[in-house]
């Protein structure tokens, strides 16, 4: 697949994982099932920053890896979000490298001192 092709398909995986977060906060879904649903949109997430890392679009890799950070902070997954933060923060380093990197990278930081991860601080 070329790269608009997967491209394309990592904006398709963006508009389905924002469907899933929407759905997850009615009201029936919240009490039957929500968090799995935004399990599912991280995990689309993810897999869209990938696809436009291949296609080498590294600031909207770095938006979708946001995205997951985020809502693994909502999920109370500090590991996985810092995690994402990374990513994104390495991916806006080769878009921008004096523009939002140093905020993910930042992120990270503060997730990791507030839960004394400090193995993975190696930046």
């Amino acid at each position: 697949m070329d790269s608009a092709g997967k491209e394309r398909e990592a904006v398709q995986l963006m508009a389905e994982a924002e469907k899933r977060v929407k759905a997850s906060h009615s009201f029936l879904r919240g009490l039957f099932g929500g968090n799995t649903r935004i399990e599912e949109a991280c995990e689309m997430y993810t897999r869209a920053a990938n696809m436009f890392k291949m296609a080498k679009n590294w600031n909207a890799a770095g938006n979708a890896f946001c995205q997951a950070a985020k809502l693994h902070m909502q999920l109370q997954s500090k590991h996985d979000s810092a995690t994402s933060f990374v990513d994104a923060g390495n991916a806006y380093k080769k878009a921008d490298p004096q523009g939002k990197a140093h905020l993910c990278l930042g992120q990270r930081f503060s997730i990791q001192c507030a839960t004394r991860i400090f193995k993975t601080c190696n930046t």
